[in-house]
């Protein structure tokens, strides 16, 4: 009998309706990944020579930009991205730029959330509501409080329900509580927390504002101290108060003992200067008194006095005697909390501090989280400037979205359905508690916010995998124990209780290599690591507790017995009979996949990540079909050809048509593709190339001037990024151009361009006209409120350089090996033996070796796209799981045959190859049959699902095959190696002399 089957049944409902609550609830549960679904991606750009003038970096920082850039990608990408689940993208592109990609996320806080209000809204108004608002615009205005702007003033709102906004409080400094009438609009205010975590410097220092005792009041004080600063900023306009502290006194800077700082204001407003804002801070007098960010402990969530969001801080155990001895020093005093050069608050010390204490500014909820993220990923030397923000559409297009989706669903009926023929009632529990323990799975991922892409996609099939293995493993021990002439209870707890060992021994050596991924790499590896880690617990438990709670009533209800099929039951095959031809043939095949790789240019091989190239945004006249584009690429010569077509969300015209893309190129390694990769305008050449290529479609450019100069006639065609009412476009022209009396039609069939006839003064200089035109229209909004943007072929265009990115896969490749080398730890600690750890590993080396050859085979004769990309990474990974988890399972049968039978090692293996045969061909069938039926689905299309699923089906067979003729015939020639070594150590020490064995 099963014990505590309640408190097991409560544990499920609880994990199983939370999980269900975690995918319903929220509006979207996680988000897919940028190759899915598309997603923000931002380009900054790092002001290197602004930064060593100010004194942000040195000389020596200039003459190392690329480590500089490195390391700042490195902190962006620890704070947009902590766990990895999002799958953030930040890698560098050229010398001085940063792009960060953000799958699945299609717009940031605030965007478009304009809206009307319902009623008046007097000065003593608690809450209101919002009127014309759709539901996108809704979910603009965060429901757990913001910040709002009606008219001139800001007010924060502690909660939205539905389209009502409540708990209204006038935010302080910098806006006048005022009546608003209705009509009057509302739009959020708070800053993006995305884009604030970014451009954030994360600086923090506490310090002691300056009181006039501070000063030798013969020599200075408050009021000279102040005109000093004053008469500084009066002579250097524009110039940041960190300018004039670095001044000397004799140089007219500030007194020794002193620095200024701005004080932020809590609504962020900019428009009163820093000298009017400026606060004097004490220098620190004691050494140990210079406390900053990297001093904390720890940074939590908390709430001021007033009720708004604020930080919490404790200081590291090190520091907290310091810090209760400068708030002990400074009772009384204000303290003042530095954050980016800016005074966010000084709170008064009422009491000395024994190291903690809060920040505070009026943040929203998702400033205050941005804020947090900052102080634990650490300060910035150069804040980042923002250059572009774009939505990007998916690499792989809604078909093939679909496609995907079939075929998950297809691939689950199918394994459920073997798993019911074969295994019969047995089977139907296992189905069950697989549904159940995907459903934890995906209800922990919504609880992540996790972001599913292709390498997250690879560790759902390999924890599915194991939860069809765990299954069987069981399922085959309970058959055995009945064959054995045990009574279905027996069989049942005799089952469970041998196969836990195993199920136990797999998954732990693969949640290692997840840890360990988790820890060393980045980006999406660290995606596919917290996926495989959640997965791996969901289907252990759903194998463990779930079914057992199942097997557990049929037995309460006095089953006879659990019927199943017989597959491979009684096999008795000599397989290590043929292990040298085998580990012959593996070592061919390896040899020759390792020299077709070795001898392929990079460019055939690798993919842009680990290569490098251009990226170049272009818009054309007509809305376009993504795969139309790709055809007309296809076209063109050299490496070209294969440029990568994305398409941008936001131009999206109709469905599935847009008017801006973005081409991604691979350089090669021709001496004309390396003059492009290396010249210091290689963006204006890859302009050139497309340009050139899509003449045909590219829409012309935004201003195109047709003028005579004698009677002043001007015809124009006008192309701009969105839609304008033509009175607008001719009321600018006559204001600002002097074009008069002007005719504005729209363009027929071309989306936002417009035909222009008009008239202006004669014998204008045509370049000075056209310069005016293009002036006129940088600056004003239309009567909707939207900003002019003119159009042009080419929006922008940018190199991408491999540093960042090579970085990521080094990053990989470390965590792989630092993986192999802790599953031959683990195993030796359960086996007692390193023979087991090293021939799984060579097993493991195996499989990735032969699927890489295999790869690379198809990807040269053009079969499939078979280039090394970070995906494909994810796919090593996924086959090295499968592949350790098929050799734990046949070692650990032979670990408990090899005590119980007097035979030799080799007939010990054997046997347990065979009885463990029936277990190793369904896992095998239902994980293949999951992937074939993905790849089914997607053969054709090109796409990196199709290469995915191909590899994975590569990697189940020769996971297989590695098990029986790599791992095995490893294991006894590293076991007559060691025990060779013992037998000459035994040998050694029994002929050393008496005196010397004393003495050792």
């Amino acid at each position: 009998m099963l014990e505590n089957v309640g408190r097991k049944i409560t544990l499920i409902l609880v994990l199983v309706l939370t999980s269900i609550a975690l995918l319903v609830v929220p509006e979207t549960p996680f988000n897919l990944g940028l190759d899915i679904k598309g997603g923000l991606r931002l380009v900054y750009r790092l002001d290197f020579e602004g930064a060593l003038q100010s004194g942000q970096i040195t000389a020596a920082d200039m003459q190392n930009q690329a480590a500089l850039l490195a390391e700042t990608v490195g902190i962006i990408q620890e704070r947009v991205d902590p766990t990895g689940v999002i799958d953030a993208i930040v890698r560098g592109e050229g010398t001085d730029r940063m792009v960060v990609e953000l799958p699945g996320i299609t717009g940031t806080a605030g965007e478009g959330a304009v809206s009307a209000l319902a009623a008046d809204l007097d000065e003593s108004a608690t809450s209101l509501e919002l009127a014309a608002a759709d539901a996108a615009a809704l979910a603009g205005f965060p429901q757990d409080g913001g910040r709002i702007v009606l008219g001139n003033e800001r007010i924060h709102y502690g909660r939205r329900l539905g389209a009502a906004l409540h708990n209204l409080a006038r935010a302080q400094g910098g806006s006048k509580a005022a009546p608003h009438p209705a009509g009057t609009a509302v739009q959020i205010d708070a800053r993006d927390p995305i884009l604030e975590s970014i451009e954030s410097l994360g600086d923090l220092s506490f310090q002691i504002v300056a009181e006039a005792g501070d000063f030798d009041s013969q020599e200075t004080d408050i009021t000279k101290e102040t005109e000093k600063l004053r008469e500084w900023a009066a002579k250097n306009p524009g110039v940041p108060i960190a300018a004039f502290n670095r001044l000397s006194p004799a140089e007219g800077g500030p007194h020794p003992s002193i620095e200024w700082y701005p004080e932020a204001l809590p609504d962020k407003a900019r428009d009163i200067a820093e000298v009017d804002r400026s606060v004097p801070i004490l220098r620190p007098r004691q050494l140990s008194w210079s406390f900053r960010g990297s001093d904390l402990l720890r940074v939590t969530p908390s709430s001021d006095n007033q009720g708004f969001p604020a930080v919490g801080f404790e200081f590291q155990d090190a520091r907290k005697n310091d810090f209760l001895e400068f708030t002990e020093e400074n009772t009384g005093r204000l303290m003042a909390i530095v954050l980016n050069g800016e005074m966010d608050s000084a709170p008064r010390i009422d009491e000395p501090l024994p190291g903690q204490g809060i920040i505070r500014g009026q943040f929203s909820p998702e400033q205050r989280d941005a804020l947090i993220r900052v102080l634990h990923s650490g300060s910035l030397r150069i804040r980042p400037e923002l250059e572009n923000k774009e939505l990007v559409g998916p690499t792989l297009g809604r078909d093939y979205v679909d496609r995907g989706v079939l075929a998950g669903i297809l691939a689950v009926i199918l394994v459920l359905g073997f798993m019911i023929a074969y295994y019969r009632r047995l089977g139907v529990w296992a189905a069950i508690s697989m549904l159940l323990g995907f459903t934890m799975l995906m209800g922990a991922l919504s609880f992540l916010n996790a972001t599913l892409t292709l390498p997250g996609v690879a560790g759902l099939i390999l924890t599915v995998g194991m939860a069809v293995d765990s299954n069987i493993l069981i399922f085959d021990r309970i058959r055995e124990e009945k064959d054995k002439g045990r009574n279905p209870r027996q069989a049942a707890k005799t089952g469970f209780e041998r196969a836990l060992s195993a199920i136990l021994d797999s998954n732990i050596t693969t949640f290692l290599t997840a840890i360990i991924l988790y820890k060393v790499g980045t980006g999406p590896v660290r995606g596919f690591a917290v996926t495989l880690m959640v997965g791996i617990l969901a289907s252990v438990f759903a194998a463990v507790v779930v079914t057992r709670v199942f097997v557990h009533f049929d037995l309460v209800r006095g089953i006879k017995e659990h019927k199943m099929g017989r597959w491979m039951v009684t096999a008795n095959y000599d397989f290590l009979s043929k292990w040298r031809y085998a580990v012959t043939g593996s070592l061919v095949l390896i040899a020759a996949g390792l020299a077709l790789f070795i001898a392929l240019p990079n460019r055939e091989k690798l993919g842009i990540q680990f290569l490098g190239g251009a990226e170049v945004r272009v818009r054309c006249a007509r809305p376009m079909a993504t795969q139309e584009l790709r055809d007309l690429v296809a076209t063109a010569e050299g490496y070209v050809r294969d440029a990568e077509v994305k398409a941008v969300i936001e131009s999206e015209v109709e469905n599935g048509r847009y008017t801006d893309f973005s081409l991604v190129f691979k350089v090669g390694e021709s001496e004309e593709e390396a003059e492009v990769g290396t010249s210091g305008n290689r963006e204006s050449q890859f302009e050139q190339l497309v340009t050139e290529l899509l003449k045909d479609v590219l829409l012309p450019d935004g201003v195109l001037l047709d003028y005579d100069p004698a009677s002043g006639a001007t015809n124009l065609t006008l192309s701009f990024s969105e839609d304008h009412p033509a009175d607008d476009i001719q009321h600018i022209l006559g204001e600002a151009a002097g074009i008069r009396d002007s005719r504005v039609v729209p363009i027929p069939d071309q989306p936002f361009a417009y035909q222009v006839a008009g008239s202006t003064a004669p014998n204008r200089d045509r370049a000075e006209l056209l310069q005016a035109i293009r002036r006129a229209f940088q600056d004003p909004v239309d009567a909707t409120g939207a900003a002019f943007r003119l159009a042009t072929p080419i929006t922008s265009s940018s190199s991408v350089g491999p540093q960042v990115v090579g970085e990521l896969r080094d990053k990989a490749l470390i965590a792989l090996a630092f993986s192999l080398f802790v599953i031959v730890l683990y195993i030796r600690v359960r086996f007692a033996e390193y023979s087991y750890g090293f021939a799984a590993v060579l097993a493991l080396i195996h499989d990735v070796l032969i699927t890489l050859g295999v790869m690379t085979l198809l990807n040269l004769v053009g079969f499939l796209n078979g280039e090394i990309t970070l995906t494909m990474i994810a796919v090593f990974l996924t086959i090295i799981g499968y592949s350790l988890n098929d050799t734990i399972v046949i070692f650990d049968r032979f670990r408990e045959n090899l005590p119980r039978m007097k035979a030799p090692l080799r007939e010990v293996l054997n046997i347990s190859i065979n009885q463990t045969l029936s277990r190793t061909i369904m896992t095998s069938f239902t994980t293949f049959l999951a992937v074939a039926v993905l790849y089914a689905f997607n053969v054709g299309t090109g796409n990196v699902l199709e290469s995915f699923a191909f590899a994975m089906m590569v990697g189940v067979v020769t996971g297989t095959y590695s098990t029986i003729y790599i791992a095995t015939p490893a294991l006894i020639w590293f076991d007559a190696y060691f025990a060779r070594r013992r037998a000459r150590k035994s040998e050694e020490l029994g002929r050393q002399p008496a005196s010397t064995a004393s003495a050792v």
